[in-house]
């Protein structure tokens, strides 16, 4: 046979073993598609700042200079986003992140790994619906605000600060423009979303207009990754019809804190969640009741309700109207509303138990968070006038059960300041009075009641809150450049009588108030000059805890200036800097002052 003839046989029977699919042999041999379709993006983020200290914490005593590089929010410095599609409908995606951390200990802190984990992700279609399956990994999800979600409030915050998570704008100006036009900027997929590992199914566009979905894994109070047989069950059906919907909503959590699996706690939650369009006002609403269990101890459900009524006059003035009522037993931390009757249990780790969002007491909140224990009433408005929006919120509620002897408060002027003074952990009862403790990146303080009932350690009247909030914004252009102005005003009371709004004297138990001023100025397309100024007071009266010294209560006073630039370096690169002096004191507690400067630099990278 000839050299040619062998060539020509050899490659028809390559193409007959190509076209019956067969794989086997040597040459010649076609590579098929792994994946239909794969794809890797993500992002880099160098941030690091420097702080000094005039005035100290005592613990900061020796460390007033420190120079910090990368995140204490325990974001990695280096995120790819890996996804790839095995055949159609189906498809998986994992994160994969690189961090250095840089606490000194070298080499060992060099930390590579899953972020999220390795999910899978399937969808079915057909006749009767699509199904789409998630398992495996972490998945940010939600359900109703009672059972499975994170509160979004009403969007008056300060954007000074950018969050770890914030993402770059096509263009730098449109940040501050979102938010004037919108009272909103641009967040990433996990917005108002909970964190959860397992399995996920959910049926869409069924027959009749119904839809649901199913739940089966753990959430952050079940400890994660941890082997101990903690777990989270619950999901929904739902019913549209027109532009309405009615849905039956559960969630449901079991946990130990050892692996005996000796002492079981837990909580159930049920609830009905709607929406309804009735000419020109929509009601949407969740009504349900919920439970916890401590070993064999259950208590008897409780209500939980929240309706809110809005509706849009001359599409220039519209009006929210939200009344709501949680029952001290409906404890759910993985729901909307905060945990302020009951403890949550603590998850073990290497370093000793460590409580997972843990009850906050009486706490005052912004308008829009709800906690349990609690019912009240808001009203939300928002008014154009030409070039001047004005978003105005006010709000009175009170407790149901007298159970906390403290009110739980917050400082939005320096939150991050003060939150860098304990890097990396999330300690409670720390400070010169040991009153305060850390959330992520915020700090909060509790101020002790004097009139309790000495055996029971509870007050012998119920607290009553009120809170006023303002949000102010202009813009207009200086030199032929945009500009904005924002203003966020919140004046909030907690007392032991029903008041109509926030009490401005010495008859509340606590008074705090916040200002914080905004001035953005778009330099150039690439250039944003960014300014802040926030100013807070927060009063105690002689019906809380004063100081063994000075025998007066709280009185406190913190100032922050800060100012910075973006600048975008190219399409997905920007830089952002920022410098901040704060400066606070009590006048009552001499040991509760601190003052000093620090200035953030942050490169972030999408590509």
């Amino acid at each position: 046979m000839h050299a040619q003839d062998s060539i020509h046989k050899i490659l028809k029977d390559s193409a007959f073993y190509e076209t019956n699919k067969f794989k086997t042999g040597n040459f010649p041999k076609k590579a098929m598609a792994a994946l239909q379709q794969f794809s890797i993006s993500g992002y880099y983020r160098f941030v690091t700042n420097y702080r000094h200290l005039d005035v100290a914490y005592p613990h900061l005593e020796n460390n007033k200079n420190n120079i910090f590089v990368g995140d204490d929010s325990q974001i990695p410095e280096l995120m790819l986003n890996i996804s790839g599609s095995v055949i159609k409908n189906t498809s998986f995606g994992t994160d994969l992140y690189m961090w250095t951390p840089m606490t000194g200990l070298g080499q060992p802190e060099n930390v590579k790994g899953l972020n999220l984990g390795i999910s899978l992700y399937g969808t079915y279609s057909s006749p009767y619906g699509e199904f789409t399956v998630r398992t495996g990994g972490i998945n940010w999800y939600s359900l109703t605000p009672f059972t499975f979600q994170t509160n979004k409030g009403y969007d008056r915050y300060s954007i000074f600060e950018r969050n770890p998570w914030d993402p770059n704008t096509a263009s730098l100006s449109s940040r501050y423009a979102t938010f004037y036009n919108s009272g909103a900027i641009n967040q990433d997929e996990r917005w108002g979303q909970q964190a959860f590992q397992g399995i996920i199914v959910e049926g869409a566009n069924l027959p009749n207009g119904f839809s649901g979905s199913f739940m089966y894994g753990k959430t952050q109070l079940n400890g994660g990754l941890s082997p101990i047989p903690n777990s989270s069950f619950g999901g929904k059906i739902r019913k549209d019809y027109k532009s309405n919907y009615i849905s039956i909503n559960t969630f449901n959590s079991t946990g130990y804190p050892d692996s005996l699996e000796q002492f079981r706690m837990g909580f159930n939650i049920a609830t009905v969640e709607f929406r309804n369009n009735i000419k020109n006002f929509q009601i949407k609403g969740e009504i349900g009741a919920g439970r916890s269990f401590v070993q064999d101890n259950v208590s008897l459900w409780g209500e939980a309700v929240s309706v809110k009524i809005s509706t849009n006059i001359a599409h220039k003035f519209p009006v929210e109207i939200h009344v709501y009522r949680i029952s001290p037993k409906v404890i759910n931390n993985s729901g909307a509303f905060i945990n302020t009757s009951g403890q949550g249990y603590v998850n073990p780790n290497k370093n000793g138990p460590q409580p997972v969002l843990p009850a906050i007491e009486s706490t005052m909140v912004p308008i829009g968070q709800l906690t349990n224990n609690r019912q009240g009433i808001d009203l939300n408005t928002q008014i154009n006038i030409s070039r001047v929006k004005i978003s105005f919120g006010y709000s009175t509620s009170m407790e149901l059960d007298k159970l906390s002897s403290k009110i739980t408060y917050w400082h939005p002027i320096n939150s991050l300041v003060l939150a860098h003074f304990w890097r990396w952990d999330f300690p409670s009862n720390v400070g010169p009075y040991n009153n305060l403790s850390k959330i992520y990146r915020t700090v909060y303080e509790k101020v002790n009641l004097t009139d309790v009932d000495p055996v029971s350690l509870k007050p012998f009247l119920r607290k009553y809150f009120n809170n006023i909030e303002i949000n102010a914004k202009y813009s207009g252009k200086l030199f032929n450049r945009d500009y904005y102005i924002y203003y966020l005003g919140q004046y909030s009371s907690a007392q032991n009588y029903l008041a109509p709004i926030t009490v401005f004297t010495e008859k509340a138990l606590l008074r705090t108030y916040y200002h914080q001023l905004e001035f953005y100025y778009t330099v150039s397309p690439s250039v944003i000059w960014a300014n802040y100024f926030g100013f807070e007071r927060i009063i105690a009266n002689y019906g809380t805890e004063t100081d063994k010294i000075s025998r007066r209560p709280k009185n406190q006073t913190g100032y922050s200036v800060a100012t910075g630039f973006d600048v975008r370096l190219s399409k997905g690169a920007a830089l952002y800097l920022r410098q901040r002096w704060v400066n606070y004191h009590d006048s009552s507690f001499a040991n509760d002052k601190y003052s000093g400067f620090e200035t953030t630099v942050e490169i972030k990278i999408f590509f």
